[in-house]
């Protein structure tokens, strides 16, 4: 070996370490100046009694069977009782019956307005199942119980709480403000779509849209303590596909390879063997990078180096569930149909896969793929299906102003942008507006998270009010 080589190769690594040592100690925070949290004047009590008023309707909009109408009835004239003075100002547009568009009209009529989002059906509960009535809308101790506290009651109670009290003080939006809240986000509904159709029929164009979606956590990936506002700037599409087998149908008695459920085994496998490509791109590598930044060094030379370490940080998270579906589309199956008696061989037998689609994918592809996979085995077929939504800026003057209002209200608490795994009704929005952004103004904890759509769903009452801070901020600040 010539006496050079081993002096280069000395040079090139110390090369390396020095470029990987820069870049660690560049990822560093941007932390704004120390300061206390900016609270709403609003009365605690009252903000809460009039929270739990709102959580004490029924509104479940079931995917079938018959609808319990009354709630959704009842649910704007309980508004305009709680806030008499807030809707003396707003104008109010009734959609597909139940659907509220809400406008506050602004000052300037050159400004672009802003869209304010939530829903407020609810999923069903069964109340046995809960320590506390899903719908008796009470504080016990320090939370406030009942289905839709979170998910999201809790954005129209505080959205309205801290519009009231701006309008009280004199203030006047500069921009036109729309608070668009639907009756039938969990199913799918046609409310939300209308609401677009109706803004766009009227020119409407907002600066941007605000949903459901993200919150305050702590630690959202990889242990680093420290809480971060998570704000949505994509969502995954979705593909609602089904696996269907036809055979002959019989006794158990005299079983066939031939028989549906059995072909429909083979289906299964065949579409669970689908692999999706992992990626660690836009959104999420900024997501990483910014989380990392608050980390301990050795998580900073990793995700301040992913053009070396990506291989590694994608086998980190393909290991959690959380993590791995912010890589990549994922197909989960959760339904099986077959037969209705345990001795009978039924015609036909089907399999239902939850797929979610990444932004970089789309449902075409995925069905392509499974189709593929599953060949003549089984029929495909998608319920449902919608492309993943565009990817927002997180460098724009809306973001920006995202971030600002989280940091008043949550000082010291960064806005960092991620690719949500689940999906909002903004995504209807897309077609009106390039700013779309999922960001509940609340702090949540893992086993509040937890309850979202399970049992015991409930709210930290110092959440809620911090909350009302949170939307009381964003209306001043929009101006």
């Amino acid at each position: 070996m010539p006496n050079f080589v081993l002096p280069v190769i000395g040079g090139l690594i110390a090369a390396l370490v020095c470029v990987l040592l820069v870049r660690a100690l560049r990822l560093r925070p941007k932390k704004t100046a120390p300061h206390a949290a900016e609270r709403a004047p609003v009365d605690a009590a009252c903000a809460l009694d009039r929270f739990g008023q709102m959580l004490r309707l029924a509104t479940v909009w079931p995917r079938a069977g018959e609808i319990d109408e009354a709630p959704f009835a009842a649910f704007l004239p309980l508004l305009q009782k709680l806030y008499p003075s807030l809707f003396e100002v707003l104008e109010t547009q009734r959609i597909n019956q139940y659907g509220l568009l809400l406008r506050w009209p602004g000052t300037d009529p050159e400004a672009q307005p802003v869209v304010l989002m939530a829903h407020y059906d609810v999923v069903s509960a069964d109340a046995a199942q809960w320590a506390h009535p899903p719908f008796c809308g009470e504080v016990i101790g320090d939370e406030i119980w009942g289905r839709g506290a979170m998910d999201t009651k809790c954005i129209i109670a505080a959205l309205l709480e801290a519009a009231q009290a701006l309008q009280k003080e004199g203030f006047r939006p500069a921009r036109d403000l729309f608070f668009s809240f639907t009756n039938n986000e969990e199913t799918g509904g046609d409310t939300t779509p209308a609401i677009v159709d109706w803004l766009e029929k009227n020119g409407v164009r907002p600066w941007f849209v605000l949903d459901e979606g993200g919150a305050v956590v702590h630690a959202p990936a990889f242990g680093v303590d420290q809480d971060f506002a998570m704000v949505g700037v994509s969502e995954k599409g979705v593909v609602d596909l089904r696996l269907t087998v036809h055979g002959q149908p019989g006794h158990s008695s005299t079983p066939r390879a031939t028989d549906a459920p059995a072909q429909l085994m083979q289906a299964i496998r065949k579409a669970s063997a689908v692999r999706y490509p992992a990626r660690l791109n836009g959104a999420t590598r900024a997501m990483l990078q910014q989380v990392a930044s608050y980390a301990p060094f050795g998580l900073r030379l990793v995700f301040g180096n992913l053009w070396l370490f990506s291989p590694l940080v994608k086998a980190i998270m393909k290991k959690g569930g959380e993590t791995n579906a912010m890589l990549r589309t994922t197909a989960a199956l959760t339904m099986l149909q077959g037969s209705d008696a345990i001795n009978i061989i039924p015609p036909a037998a089907s399999a239902g896969f939850s797929v979610r689609v990444a932004p970089w994918d789309s449902t075409r592809a995925v069905l392509r793929r499974i189709s593929d996979a599953v060949g003549d085995t089984a029929q495909v077929s998608f319920d449902y299906k919608f492309e993943p939504s565009p990817v927002s800026a997180y460098d724009s003057d809306a973001f920006a102003l995202l971030a600002r209002v989280i940091d008043a209200a949550y000082p010291q608490v960064p806005a960092v942008p991620y690719v949500m795994t689940g999906g909002t009704d903004s995504k209807h929005f897309t077609r009106i507006c390039p700013n779309v952004y999922r960001f509940a103004g609340f702090r949540f904890t893992d086993a509040e998270r937890a309850a979202m759509h399970g049992n015991d769903e409930r709210l930290q009452t110092q959440s809620y009010l911090d909350g009302i801070g949170f939307y009381y901020q964003l209306l001043r600040q929009i101006n």
